[in-house]
C-alpha cells in the first residue's frame, strides 16, 4: 500500500485542482449537481491529505521496528532450510518415486507428501516476501520447484488412477436395466484421452500401465455390452446366452447388476453372444417394418369418384393404381422378410400378411377390370335401344349392375382397402362372377356389333363408340345425318318425307347434289337392314340415271350441253367417257375404210373441250364449276389420248395403244356399266359420289392405272411409293371414283395395332370398297408382320374365288369379290419401316417418282378456262423445274404437286375476276405472288430473273387490295408500329396464302415479324369485315400425349389434350367468326406428322382413342417456327410458306417504332445519330469482330432501345434532356449493345473503330490503360470515370476474414451492376454470359437482394440438364396465387423476379430443341402458361419477369434458343480487366502484409509488385498451356488466381521476416496451383522459366536470384508443447498450424532416403 502511495502521489496531486475548479464552475452557474457529489469534491483534499499523513505514520513506525522483525525473519529461514533438507531425503527415500513402490501406495504416499509440502510451499511464499520486504536477497530453492513439478504430474497421474478404478469399478454395481453404454463408452475415452494427453516420462510407470490395462480390458467387453443392453433383447436370446456360457443370467432379478454379468465367461464366447445379439437386432428390425406395413394398410382407405348421377359407384383410377403400387412395393418388403434368415419368431405372420396383400391386389386390379367393363356396358344397357335388341344381355346386365352397387356400398360402408377385400369372402367370389357375367354381355355386344357389321359391312370402318351411338339412336332414325359421311363416299344427308317421319326420299352429296332415290327407303327396324336397304337403293338409283345416260348419248337429237346441264355431275362424267369410248372405237373400226375418219373424230372431240371450256368463262355457281372443270381435266385426258392415237395411225380398237386405256361401255345384254383396263373387267360400282374434283391423268397416271387394274386382275394388291406430293393416294382414290367404288382412306400411325387392322380387312372384304392405307409403313414392324398374315388369308380367298373364308381371328367372312387393298408409302423418312417380304408379296409395286407435272398443269390450266394452256404450261413447268434445279436448297421450300395445286388454284379465282388481263399477265403474277412469300433474300433476285425471261416484255405490277391494305395501315398505327413496304409485304403474301391453304407456316428467324404479322393481318380483317381471332399454343413446352391426349388405361377414360381441346373448340365458333390456331414453337416429325390428316384434303384430326375430328370451316393452323429443319417433305408440301426474312425488317423501322414514342426534339438527335453512326458499326462488328454469344440484329437494336429507355432522364417540367448528353447516351448504348458481348481485345478494336466515327466519346489520356468502357455518363451529361462510383474496400488490419467473404468492389460489378438495373427497372429480361468466376450469379443475387421483400419478391431456379417443362411450370404455379379469373401472380399483390442460373443446361433433345427453355419463352411471351389439369384453359401470369445467367456457349456447352434470347438484354461479363484484378488482390496482399501484423517494409512493399507479377504468370499460363483431349484438366481461371492468394494469406510475420521467405512462399504457392496438374516434365519447365522470366522482368534480377528451387511450406511441423503440469485438467495441447517454410530439405538432400522423404513432403504440402 505505500508503495502504491508513493507511485501515485504526483499523479492524485495534479488531478485534484481541475476536479476542485470544475465544479466550482458548475456552482457559480448554479448548475444542478447532487449534494452527495458536491460533499464528497468538499471533502476531497482534505481526504487525500489525512491519507498522506497516515502513510507517514506507518512508516515512521515500521522504521522503528524494522530491526527486531529482520533478526527473527533470518532465524526463521535457517530453521526452514533444515525442514527442507529433511523432507528432500524422506522424498526420495520413501516418497511416492520411490523404488518398488505399487501404484496404490504410491498413491497414498502422494496425498501424505503432498500436504507436507503444502506446508513447506506456503513457509516459502511468506519468507520471500519479507525478504522483499527488508531488501535482503531472496534465497533460491531449485529442489523445492522441481518436487513442486514432480508432485503436480503426480496428482495428474494418480488421481486418473484413482478415476479410472474407481470408476470401473463402480461400473459393476450398476443395475442392469440402468445401465448406459453410451455414457460408460463416453467416459473411458475421456479416460484414454486423459491418459493420452500425459506427459512422455509417466507413461512407463507402473501406475499408468495399470490404469491402460484396466481401461482396454473394460473396452473389450463394452461392446458385447452394448449389445446385450440393446432393447431388442428378449428373454429368449438370454435362455440362449445361458446355453452357451453356461452361466445363470436372472436379469428380472431385483439385485441383477453388470457384475452378474461380467463373472460370465463372456469374452471366451464372444463370437456366438454376437451372433444371438445381431438376430435379436434383426428380428426386431423385422418386427418393426412388419408393424409399419400393418400400420400402414389398417390407415388406407378406398377412394371413390362419382359416376354421372349415379353417386360415387366408381374406384378412382389413378389413385387405386397409386394404392396398387404402394401395396406392391409392401408384398416386396414382405418377401424379403420372408427370405430373411432371422424371422423364424415371425415367419407365420409374414405369411398371412403376404396371403392379405396378394389377395387384395388380386382383386382391386380384377375390381378395377371389372369396373371398365361396367362402364363400358352401363352406356349401352342402361337405357337406349340396344337394351331393347338384346334382352337377355340387358336383364343380366341389370343383374350385374345391382350386384355392382351392392359392392361399392359395402366399399363405403367399410373403406379400409385391405379390410373391405379380405374381411370375407364376398369380393374374392362376386368380383370374378361379375366379371365371367360382364365377358358374356361383353361377347354378347361384340358379337351383336359384329353381326351388326356383317350385316352392314361399311360399319367395320366405324369405331365402336360411335357405332354404339349409331345403334343406341336407332329408334329416331333421323339422328343418322351425323354419321353419314362415316359410311358412304359423299352422302352428307338423306331427304326425309315431310309428313312420314321415316320415309327417305333422296340422297344429298356435300355440294347439295341430290339423287332421287327409285324406291322411297323406310328408316324402320333394325339400322343396319335399313342403311343397307339405302345403301342398295343408292346404288340401283345411280344405276338407273347412269342407264338413263347410256341411253340418252346413244339418241340421234343427242346434245352434250344439254345432257351435262339435265345430268348430276357424277353421271354427266361417265356419259361423257362412254361418248369418248363409244366414237373412239366407232373410228378405229372404220379406220381401215375411210381414211379422215380418225382426223375427224379427233377434231369433233377437240369441238367438244372447247365448248366445255367456253363454258367455265360464263358466271356459274361452285358447284357447277368444278363439274365443268372436272368434265375439262378427264375429256382433255380422252381428246390427248386420242389425238396420240391418231399421231400414231393406230388403225384397230383391238390394238394396245388402244386396250391400255380406260374404256366405259354400258352393256345392255348385262345391265351394267363395264370399265376395261386392258384385258381386266370392272363393273361400275354406282357409289354416289357428288360432284368433286377428279385427278388429271397423266402418262404415269394411266401406268399407275394399268399396274393396279392387272393387280387387281391377279388378286393381289396395289402399293403406289414415292416422296410426298407425287399423287399416290390421289391416284388410288381417282382410280376408285372412275370405277364408282367407295374408297376407304385410312391415315396409318405407330399406335395402330393388329386387331384394329384386322377388323378393317374384314369390313373392306364383305363391303366389296377399296382401302387405301396411306403411309402404311409408319406402323410398328411386329403390326406389320401380323397384317402380312391377314392379308394373305384375304388375298388367297380373292384369288380362289371362295364365296367365304376363315379370317386368322376364327370368324368365317363373306367375300365380294370387288373389294381391293392398296398400300402408299413415304420411304426413307424418320419413322418409316421397311416392309416384311411376306407382305411385299401380295403387292404389286408402283414407282410415283415424277409426276408428269406439265401435263396436269395443262389440263388444270385448260379447266379454269386458259385458251393458250400449252404455252402457258410448258412455262409453269419450266420455272418450276429451274427453281429446283438453281434456287439454294432450303428446307421449307416445296415445288411439288401440292403448291402447283394451290398455285392453279388461285388462277382460276384470279382468270375469273380479270375478263380483260392477258393470259400472261395473271400466270406471270399468280406465280410470282405465290411463291416470292417463301424465298429466302438471296433467292428473290434469281427467282425474278427467271420469271421475267420466262414472260418477256410483261409488267410487274402487283395485284392490289385496298380496303385490305388501308386496315393493314390503320392496324399498324394502332399498334404503333411503322409501315415498313417489304414487311408489309410479307403480311399481304400471308393474306394471299391462307385464301388458298388452310395449313400455313410462317417462318423466319427471331424478331423478323412473324407474330405481329399474323396479328395485324387478322385485326385488319377483322376491320374490313371478316372477324378473325387467334388460339395460340407452343407444341414443343409440352408433351406428345399432354399435346393430342391419352388414354387412362384403368378406366378406359380418354383425356383430351391442349391441342384436341383448342381443336374441338374451334368447332363451336360462332358463324361468321374465323379462327387461327397458332402453333409457335419448333417443328419435328414426332408431333407435326400427327397433322397430316388434317393439313390435306382429308382435314380430319385423327385421335389415338379413334375420334376423327373435322375441320371447322372458319379454322386455319399455322405453325410459326424458325426453322423446318426437322420437318419431313411430307409436310413441307401441306403447307403454305411465308418466309419473314430478317432483311424484311431490318434495325431502321425498329428504332422509328421506339421513337414514334418520344419527343420530337429527341426523336431528330436520335434518329441522325443512329442513321450516322449505327450501321457502319454493325457492319463492321459483323465482319471483325467475334461477340460470344450468337445474337441477330434486331436484338442488337433492341437492345440499344432499352438502355436508351432506361437511360434518358425524365425532367419534371416535361423538357428533353440536350443534344450532347443524348449524344453521349447514345455513345454509351453502342458500347453496351453491341459491345455487350465482345471480350476485351474486341472491345479495343470496336474502340479503336468508334473513334474514327464522328461518335462522341470520353478523352482519355495518353498512356492510361482505360477504355471507353470505363465511363458511364451522369444525370447533367458529362463522362464519370466508374471509378468513381466504386466504394473502398478496407481489409481489417486486426484479424486475418475469411478468404471466401472477401469482396473488393471494382469497376465491372458496379457497372454490371448499374447495366443490369437500367433494364430490370422497366421489367425486361436480363442475362449475364461469361466464363466461370467472372461473377454472374453473384452479381444478380446481390441485385435481387436490394429489392423490398415486402413489395418485391425473388426466386431463385437452377436449371440442369435433368430440368422439364413441367418441373418449371409446377416451379412457377407454386410461387403464384390466384387473383382473379384465371389470372395468377405473386402472393399479396407483390411483384416478383425469378433468377434462372445455368439457363442453357437443359437438354438438347434429337431434334435440337430446348424443349424447357420454350415454356420459358412461352410465359415471356403470352404472360402464361396452359394449366396441366384442366387442358385448354390457359392461366395468365402477371408481375412476373425473369433475369438469368449462363456460361458462354460452344465448346460442347449449349446455347439457347434464338427466340428465347430476344425477350434478353444480354450482357458478357468479362473477366476482370488487368486494372481491376490488380486492384482486388493489390487490396488484399496490402490489406494482409501490413506493419500493423509486424511485417517489415520490404516485405509489404514486395507482396504489392508480386500481384502484378502473379496476374502476368497467370496470364501466360492460360495463353501457353491449352486445353487437349490429353490434357483436358488444363483450365485455367480466375479461381486458380484466388487460390495462390489465399494460400499466400495463410502466413504471419513470425515465418516471413524476409524479402527471400516471401518469394520461397510465392513460388510455392504458385507451383501447388498451376504446375501441380502438369502431366508431363516439358510442361513443368516451361513453368520453372516463366516464373524465374516474369519475377526478372516486373521485380528485377536481385529479387529472382532469391527464388529458391524447390521451396515447400507446411503447417504441421510443430510438435505439441510439453505439459508443465500446471495446466488445467481438460487442457488440450494441439500440436500448432504455423505454415512456414520446410527447413530439414536442405539438411537431408545428402541422405540415401532423400527422395523418398521429398515425395512424402511433396504429397504432404499439396
Amino acid at each position: 500500500v505505500l508503495h502504491e502511495i508513493r507511485e501515485n502521489e504526483i499523479r492524485i496531486d495534479a488531478m485534484i485542482g481541475p476536479v476542485e475548479e470544475s465544479y466550482g464552475l458548475l456552482a457559480k452557474y448554479q448548475l444542478p449537481i447532487l449534494q452527495e457529489e458536491s460533499e464528497r469534491v468538499d471533502t476531497l483534499r482534505y481526504s487525500w491529505t489525512r491519507l498522506l499523513h497516515t502513510a507517514k505514520q506507518v512508516q515512521d513506525h515500521l522504521i522503528s521496528i524494522q530491526f527486531e522483525f529482520k533478526e527473527s525473519l533470518v532465524t526463521s529461514i535457517t530453521t526452514y532450510q533444515d525442514d527442507l533438507n529433511a523432507y528432500y531425503d524422506d522424498y526420495a527415500t520413501k516418497g511416492p518415486m520411490a523404488p518398488d513402490v505399487s501404484p496404490r501406495e504410491a498413491s497414498d504416499r502422494l496425498v501424505f507428501y503432498q500436504n507436507r509440502f503444502d506446508t513447506l510451499w506456503r513457509q516459502f511464499n511468506t519468507y520471500r516476501g519479507g525478504e522483499e520486504l527488508f531488501g535482503l536477497p531472496v534465497t533460491d530453492y531449485p529442489d523445492l520447484l522441481q518436487i513442486r513439478k514432480e508432485l503436480s504430474l503426480l496428482q495428474k497421474l494418480y488421481s486418473l488412477y484413482n478415476n479410472v478404478i474407481d470408476g470401473i469399478d463402480s461400473y459393476f454395481e450398476i443395475p442392469w436395466t440402468e445401465v448406459d453404454i453410451d455414457k460408460i463408452n463416453g467416459e473411458l475415452l475421456d479416460f484414454q484421452n486423459r491418459c493420452r494427453k500425459l506427459p512422455r516420462g509417466l507413461k512407463d510407470w507402473q501406475a499408468f500401465l495399470d490404469l491402460k490395462k484396466k481401461i482396454d480390458d473394460f473396452n473389450e467387453t463394452c461392446p458385447l455390452l452394448e449389445s446385450m443392453a440393446h432393447k431388442a433383447m428378449k428373454p429368449r436370446h438370454w435362455a440362449r446366452i445361458t446355453e452357451i456360457t453356461g452361466h445363470e443370467f436372472d436379469i428380472e432379478a431385483e439385485g441383477f447388476v453388470l457384475r452378474n454379468i461380467m463373472e460370465a465367461p463372456l469374452l471366451q464366447h464372444k463370437e456366438d453372444i454376437e451372433d444371438i445379439c445381431i438376430a435379436a437386432v434383426k428380428e426386431q428390425d423385422i418386427e418393426g417394418k412388419l408393424k409399419a406395413i400393418e400400420n400402414e394398410w389398417s390407415a388406407e382407405q378406398l377412394h371413390f369418384s362419382s359416376f354421372k348421377n349415379r353417386g360415387e359407384l366408381l374406384l378412382k383410377g389413378d389413385e387405386t393404381l397409386e394404392t396398387v403400387s404402394r401395396m406392391e412395393d409392401s408384398l416386396m418388403v414382405l418377401s424379403s422378410l420372408l427370405s430373411n434368415r432371422y424371422n423364424a419368431p415371425f415367419k407365420a405372420k409374414i405369411q398371412k400378411w403376404v396371403q392379405k396383400l396378394s389377395s387384395t391386389t388380386e382383386i382391386i386390379e380384377s375390381w378395377l377390370t371389372v369396373q371398365n367393363l361396367w362402364i363400358y356396358l352401363e352406356a349401352v344397357f342402361v337405357g337406349g335401344d340396344i337394351a331393347k335388341q338384346l334382352p337377355k344381355e340387358a336383364k343380366r346386365f341389370h343383374n350385374i349392375d345391382k350386384s355392382w352397387i351392392k359392392i361399392m356400398t359395402r366399399a363405403h360402408e367399410t373403406q379400409n382397402v385391405v379390410q373391405c377385400c379380405v374381411g370375407d369372402e364376398m369380393l374374392g367370389q362376386l368380383l370374378p362372377h361379375l366379371l365371367e357375367q360382364l365377358e358374356l354381355c361383353q361377347k354378347s355386344l361384340s358379337g351383336y356389333l359384329e353381326a351388326k357389321r356383317l350385316l352392314f359391312p361399311r360399319f367395320f370402318f366405324v369405331s365402336d363408340p360411335a357405332l354404339l351411338e349409331i345403334l343406341g339412336q336407332a329408334s329416331d332414325s333421323h339422328t343418322i345425318q351425323a354419321h353419314l359421311l362415316n359410311i358412304f363416299d359423299n352422302v352428307k344427308t338423306v331427304t326425309f318425307h315431310e309428313r312420314d317421319y321415316d320415309r327417305i326420299l333422296a340422297v344429298n352429296s356435300r355440294e347439295g347434289i341430290r339423287i332421287d332415290l327409285e324406291k322411297a327407303v323406310m328408316a324402320h327396324g333394325n339400322v343396319e337392314q335399313w342403311l343397307m336397304h339405302l345403301l342398295n337403293m343408292m346404288q340401283r338409283s345411280v344405276h338407273g340415271v347412269v342407264r338413263s345416260a347410256a341411253f340418252t348419248i346413244r339418241e340421234s337429237s343427242f346434245d352434250l350441253m344439254i345432257f351435262l346441264d339435265n345430268f348430276a355431275a357424277q353421271v354427266g362424267l361417265l356419259g361423257l367417257q362412254m361418248l369418248w369410248t363409244r366414237e373412239a372405237e366407232r373410228a378405229l373400226t372404220n379406220a381401215r375404210t375411210d381414211k379422215r375418219v380418225m382426223a375427224t373424230t379427233d377434231q369433233d372431240f377437240l369441238d367438244m373441250l372447247n365448248m366445255l371450256i367456253d363454258k367455265t368463262t360464263e358466271d356459274l355457281a361452285p358447284v357447277e364449276r368444278t363439274k365443268y372443270e372436272t368434265l375439262i381435266t378427264i375429256h382433255v385426258h380422252q381428246r390427248d389420248i386420242f389425238h396420240d392415237l391418231v399421231k400414231m395411225h393406230i388403225r384397230s380398237p383391238s390394238d394396245f395403244e388402244w386396250l391400255k386405256q380406260c374404256r366405259f361401255y354400258y352393256n345392255d345384254d348385262i345391265d351394267k356399266c363395264v370399265i376395261a383396263i386392258t384385258d381386266v373387267n370392272f363393273t361400275y360400282q354406282n357409289e354416289f359420289l357428288g360432284c368433286t374434283e377428279r385427278l388429271v391423268i397423266t402418262p404415269l397416271t394411266d401406268r399407275c392405272y394399268i399396274t393396279l387394274a392387272q393387280a387387281l386382275g391377279l388378286s393381289m394388291g396395289g402399293s403406289p411409293a414415292g416422296p410426298a406430293g407425287t399423287g399416290k393416294t390421289e391416284t388410288v382414290k381417282d382410280m376408285g371414283k372412275a370405277l364408282g367404288k367407295y374408297v376407304v382412306v385410312f391415315n396409318c400411325s405407330d399406335q395402330m395395332d393388329y386387331r384394329g387392322l384386322g377388323r378393317i380387312f374384314k369390313g373392306l372384304a364383305q363391303s366389296g370398297s377399296w382401302g387405301c392405307f396411306d403411309e402404311f409403313n409408319r406402323i410398328e414392324l411386329p403390326v406389320l408382320s401380323v397384317a402380312a398374315q391377314q392379308i394373305s388369308v384375304v388375298l388367297a380367298c380373292k384369288k380362289d374365288r371362295k364365296p367365304h373364308f376363315i379370317f386368322t381371328d376364327g370368324d368365317t367372312v363373306k367375300m365380294n369379290p370387288e373389294f381391293g387393298l392398296f398400300l402408299t408409302m413415304n420411304p426413307g423418312y424418320a419413322g418409316r419401316q421397311e416392309l416384311p417380304e411376306n407382305l411385299k408379296m401380295q403387292f404389286r409395286g408402283v414407282a410415283m417418282m415424277v409426276p408428269d407435272r406439265q401435263i396436269i398443269i395443262r389440263v388444270k390450266l385448260a379447266s379454269c378456262g386458259f385458251q393458250e394452256n400449252i404455252s402457258l404450261a410448258r412455262k409453269f413447268f419450266t420455272l418450276y423445274k429451274l427453281c429446283e434445279e438453281q434456287l439454294s436448297k432450303q428446307v421449307h421450300y416445296d415445288f411439288g404437286l401440292r403448291n402447283i395445286l394451290s398455285v392453279l388454284r388461285t388462277l382460276g379465282n384470279v382468270k375469273r375476276k380479270s375478263t380483260g388481263e392477258s393470259e400472261n399477265d395473271i400466270v406471270m403474277c399468280v406465280m410470282r405472288d405465290m411463291n416470292l412469300s417463301k424465298l429466302v433474300d438471296e433467292d428473290e433476285p434469281l427467282f425474278l430473273s427467271l420469271i421475267s425471261d420466262l414472260f418477256p416484255g410483261v409488267s410487274m405490277d402487283k395485284a392490289g387490295y385496298p380496303d385490305l391494305e388501308e386496315a393493314i395501315a390503320n392496324q399498324v398505327e394502332k399498334a404503333g408500329l411503322i409501315h415498313h413496304p417489304p414487311w408489309t409485304l410479307k403480311i399481304i403474301q400471308l393474306f394471299e396464302t391462307q385464301r388458298v391453304r388452310h395449313g400455313m407456316m410462317v417462318l423466319g428467324p427471331a424478331g423478323a415479324g412473324k407474330t405481329q404479322c399474323i396479328h395485324i393481318l387478322m385485326r385488319a380483317l377483322t376491320d374490313v369485315g371478316m372477324p378473325h381471332r387467334e388460339m395460340r399454343m407452343n407444341p414443343k413446352a409440352i408433351t406428345a400425349p399432354q399435346m393430342f391426349g391419352k388414354l387412362d388405361v384403368s378406366t378406359n377414360d380418354w383425356t383430351d389434350g391442349i391441342f384436341s381441346t383448342l381443336w374441338r373448340k374451334t368447332l363451336r365458333t360462332k358463324k361468321g367468326e374465323h379462327v387461327w390456331l397458332v402453333l409457335d414453337g419448333p417443328v419435328d416429325t414426332f408431333w407435326i406428322e400427327n397433322l397430316n390428316s388434317v393439313l390435306d384434303d382429308n382435314q380430319t384430326l385423327t385421335l389415338a382413342n379413334g375420334d376423327r375430328i373435322p375441320m371447322a370451316t372458319n379454322c386455319k393452323i399455322i405453325f410459326e417456327p424458325d426453322n423446318v429443319d426437322n420437318a419431313s417433305p411430307a409436310t413441307v408440301s401441306r403447307n403454305g410458306m411465308v418466309y419473314m426474312s430478317s432483311s424484311a425488317l431490318d434495325w431502321k423501322p425498329i428504332l422509328q417504332g421506339w421513337l414514334k414514342k418520344r419527343q420530337s426534339s429527341e426523336s431528330s438527335v436520335l434518329t441522325s445519330l443512329f442513321d450516322e453512326t449505327f450501321q457502319n458499326v454493325f457492319n463492321y462488328f459483323n465482319h471483325n469482330l467475334n461477340p460470344r454469344m450468337k445474337l441477330l440484329e434486331c436484338n442488337y437494336i433492341a437492345q440499344a432501345i432499352k438502355l436508351l429507355e432506361g437511360l434518358i432522364p425524365i425532367h419534371e417540367d416535361g423538357t428533353s434532356v440536350g443534344a450532347v448528353h443524348l449524344s453521349r447516351l447514345f455513345s454509351f448504348c453502342i458500347m453496351w449493345s453491341l459491345g455487350a458481348l465482345l471480350e476485351l481485345e474486341d472491345r479495343a478494336k470496336m474502340e479503336a473503330f468508334l473513334r474514327r466515327g464522328r461518335v462522341d466519346l470520353p478523352d482519355i489520356p495518353a498512356g492510361s490503360q482505360d477504355t471507353m468502357f470505363e465511363f458511364v455518363v451522369n444525370n447533367e451529361g458529362g463522362w464519370d470515370h466508374w471509378k468513381t462510383r466504386v466504394q473502398e474496400y478496407l481489409y481489417p488490419k486486426d484479424v486475418t476474414p475469411p478468404f471466401w467473404s472477401i469482396l473488393v468492389p471494382n469497376v465491372d460489378n458496379v457497372r454490371t451492376d448499374f447495366l443490369v438495373q437500367t433494364v430490370a427497372k422497366q421489367h425486361k429480361g436480363v442475362m449475364l454470359i461469361g466464363e466461370q468466376g467472372s461473377a454472374k450469379t453473384v452479381i444478380l443475387n446481390s441485385y435481387c437482394a436490394k429489392y423490398n421483400p415486402e413489395e418485391h419478391m425473388t426466386k431463385s431456379l437452377n436449371f440442369s440438364s435433368a430440368t422439364t417443362p413441367n418441373l418449371f411450370q409446377r416451379s412457377i404455379e407454386s410461387y403464384v396465387e390466384k387473383r382473379i379469373g384465371s389470372t395468377y401472380g405473386p402472393p399479396a399483390g407483390r411483384k416478383m423476379t425469378v433468377f434462372i442460373d445455368d439457363i442453357n443446361m437443359p437438354l438438347i433433345n434429337e431434334w435440337g430443341d430446348q424443349v424447357t427453355n420454350e415454356i420459358v419463352r412461352q410465359l415471356m411471351e403470352m404472360n402464361g402458361i396452359y394449366s396441366l389439369d384442366k387442358p385448354g384453359d390457359f392461366i395468365t401470369v402477371a408481375d412476373i419477369q425473369f433475369v438469368s445467367a449462363m456460361i458462354h456457349p460452344g465448346g460442347g456447352r449449349n446455347d439457347i434458343p434464338q427466340r428465347l434470347k430476344r425477350h434478353f438484354t444480354v450482357f458478357n461479363c468479362t473477366l476482370p480487366s488487368n486494372a481491376s484484378i490488380d486492384k482486388i488482390f493489390g487490396v488484399i496482399a496490402a490489406g494482409h502484409f501490413c506493419k500493423e501484423r509486424g511485417f517489415s517494409s520490404e516485405v509489404c512493399q514486395l507482396a504489392s509488385s508480386l500481384v502484378q507479377v502473379t496476374r502476368h504468370l497467370w496470364q501466360a499460363t492460360k495463353v501457353k498451356m491449352l486445353s487437349t483431349p490429353a490434357k483436358f484438366h488444363y483450365i485455367f481461371n480466375l479461381r486458380d488466381l484466388s487460390r495462390i492468394w489465399e494460400g499466400m494469406l495463410k502466413v504471419s510475420s513470425e515465418t516471413i521476416t524476409e524479402t527471400r521467405q516471401l518469394m520461397a512462399l510465392w513460388k510455392h504457392e504458385c507451383c501447388r496451383v498451376i504446375p501441380d496438374r502438369f502431366i508431363c516434365e516439358e510442361d513443368k519447365d516451361w513453368f520453372d522459366a516463366a516464373i524465374s522470366r516474369n519475377a526478372g522482368d516486373d521485380l528485377g534480377d536481385e529479387l529472382r536470384e532469391q527464388i529458391p528451387e524447390e521451396p515447400y511450406f507446411v503447417d504441421f511441423l510443430r510438435e505439441p508443447p510439453e505439459p508443465t503440469g500446471d495446466e488445467p485438467e481438460d487442457a488440450d495441447l494441439e500440436a500448432p498450424k504455423i505454415y512456414e517454410p520446410v527447413g530439414l530439405l536442405s539438411y537431408t538432400r545428402g541422405c540415401p532416403t532423400f527422395p523418398l522423404l521429398l515425395h512424402v513432403v511433396e504429397s504432404a504440402s499439396r
